[in-house]
Parts: structure tokens; C-alpha cells; sequence
């Protein structure tokens, strides 16, 4: 072979295989529309345990659980679509699309049996996935989201929450966030808020948060009657869980509560998260025995 042609097939070689390399390092995956999805994927052992993030979060929010949960399960941690490092070249900002995303992650990674673990709008999210794969969900668990099931947004407050939610992720302040998102190590717990909020809302922030409250008003008890997964959650005390009316949809809902916290369970007490988050992860097995 002439040398320099020899050469060139030896570059191009090189430079497939670091891309490669470099995009099976990146863990990417790809939605139903296109969107590329990022996720880490750490540890071993069945069931999966699949983290999902809340509105203006990313997957590293769960990072503590990430190293926790690893030790004995494969966990993975998703950004959705528009947070984090994912891709924002969406149309259709729906709930579906997100659960979408999950079902995405979880397919690149042939993964055969999973729990999903979401918070806040994660929630809604892994309801989505849940109803669209149940022969592969052992279970849910919501995290501090759906706390009544009968509650419906009015319309004339459609318009406030926008304000205030876009203003809370444009300009943070601690008078903004400590006491509601969080109640312990204000100090770490809000630098650790900015950072994630780094750049302020991108493409799909404010069309996110309209969709979950279309999501709460129009489709959720659709999507709570299809649920065919059993459901845990674990709130905070903030505000009371109307067990009842969960239990009118999923008669086995169960809900384990966390007192003197805020909306970040997992930040203000990780311990006792984590010990009721593997106690229903040995439910849902038992269940699925």
C-alpha cells in the first residue's frame, strides 16, 4: 500500500475509534423525537435503579444516592430532555416526550427490570414511562410530588406560578429557597442550588413547567388508572399526603414520611432517604417474586 494512503487509513482508524470511545464515555442515548439524552451509569445488580430529576434540576442532584445505590445495584441517573446535558431541540414538550427519554436510557442500556425513582416532576415522568414499559417496572417512587391527587389548578393562577417559578430559577435567593426546598446546611444547600442553576432556564424550562400543570390537570388521573406497577412515595412533612385519594387509583399505594424536611428529602436527611428508598426497592422485589 502507498505510505501516505497507509497513513490515511491509519488516521481515519484512530479517529473512529476515539469517537468511539468517547461517545460510549459520554453515555448517550437517544429519545423517540431525536433529542440526545445524557445519563451516568454506575455499579451492578438487578433491579435497576433509575433516578429522575425534578423541574430546573439535573441528574446531578442525585448524586449522593448515585453513590450510595451503586454499591448494589446498577443505577442510573438521566438528565431530561432541556436540563443538565442533554439536548433541547424539542418540539412537543409533553410529559410523554420525557417519559420518552427514561424509556430511551433504559433501552440503550438493555436494561431488563427497573425501579423508577422520581422527584417532584420526575414524578409525572416516571408515571409516563411506567404505563408505556410496566413488564419491565418492578416499581415507582415518587419523591415529594402528587401529595393530593384531587387537587387541580385553577386557571387564574396559571399566570402567577410562571412568575414566580421563572423568577425563583432566574434569581435565586435564599429568601427564595431556604425553608421550602430545603430545611438543613442552608449555606452548602444554596450554593449547591446556584450551581445547578448556572446559566438560568434554557430552551424547555418555562414550556416544562406549563406542561406539568396541563400534565396535573388533564392527564393525570388518566394516567394513574393505567398505572399497573405498584406505587411508594416518599414525602417530606411540608404538607399532608391524601393517601386515600392516591389509593382510589393504586389501591396499594403506600407512603413513608420524612419530617422536618424540605422539598429536597434526599438532601436534608440522605440516611433516612436512602433507607426507605431500599426498603421499597426490596418491596417492589418480593412483589415481583
Amino acid at each position: 500500500m502507498n505510505p501516505l494512503k497507509q497513513y490515511v487509513s491509519y488516521f481515519i482508524i484512530v479517529i473512529l475509534v476515539f469517537y468511539g470511545c468517547r461517545n460510549k464515555m459520554e453515555n448517550i442515548a437517544i429519545s423517540s423525537d431525536g433529542v440526545k439524552i445524557s445519563f451516568d451509569n454506575k455499579g451492578q445488580g438487578q433491579p435497576a435503579v433509575i433516578f429522575i430529576h425534578g423541574w430546573a434540576n439535573k441528574r446531578s442532584i442525585w448524586n449522593e444516592q448515585i453513590e450510595y445505590f451503586a454499591k448494589k445495584y446498577q443505577v442510573v441517573a438521566v438528565d431530561l430532555a432541556g436540563f443538565g446535558t442533554s439536548g433541547n431541540g424539542r418540539i412537543k414538550w409533553t410529559m410523554s416526550a420525557f417519559g420518552d427519554d427514561v424509556i430511551a436510557v433504559i433501552d440503550d442500556l438493555n436494561l431488563k427490570q427497573v425501579v423508577l425513582v422520581g422527584f417532584s416532576l420526575g414524578g409525572p415522568v416516571a408515571i409516563e414511562a411506567a404505563n408505556k414499559i410496566p413488564g419491565k417496572v418492578a416499581g415507582v417512587v415518587l419523591v415529594d410530588n402528587l401529595q393530593d391527587v384531587e387537587m387541580k389548578y385553577l386557571p387564574e393562577s396559571f399566570d402567577y406560578l410562571d412568575s414566580v417559578m421563572m423568577d425563583l430559577v432566574t434569581y435565586p435567593t435564599p429568601e427564595k429557597i431556604e425553608g421550602i426546598f430545603y430545611k438543613k446546611n442552608p449555606d452548602a444547600s444554596f450554593k449547591r442550588v446556584v450551581k445547578m442553576l448556572q446559566g438560568g432556564p434554557g430552551k424547555g424550562w418555562r414550556e416544562s413547567l406549563h406542561e406539568n400543570i396541563r400534565w396535573n390537570n388533564e392527564d393525570r388521573d388518566i394516567a394513574l388508572r393505567k398505572l399497573r406497577v405498584p406505587v411508594i412515595a416518599i414525602n417530606s412533612d411540608r404538607e399532608p399526603t391524601n393517601v386515600q385519594a392516591f389509593r382510589n387509583f393504586v389501591p396499594s399505594f403506600e407512603v413513608m414520611i420524612i419530617s422536618e424536611t424540605g422539598h429536597l428529602i434526599f438532601w436534608d436527611n440522605a440516611d433516612e432517604f436512602n433507607r426507605l428508598l431500599e426498603e421499597s426497592i426490596q418491596r417492589f422485589v418480593k412483589n415481583k417474586k
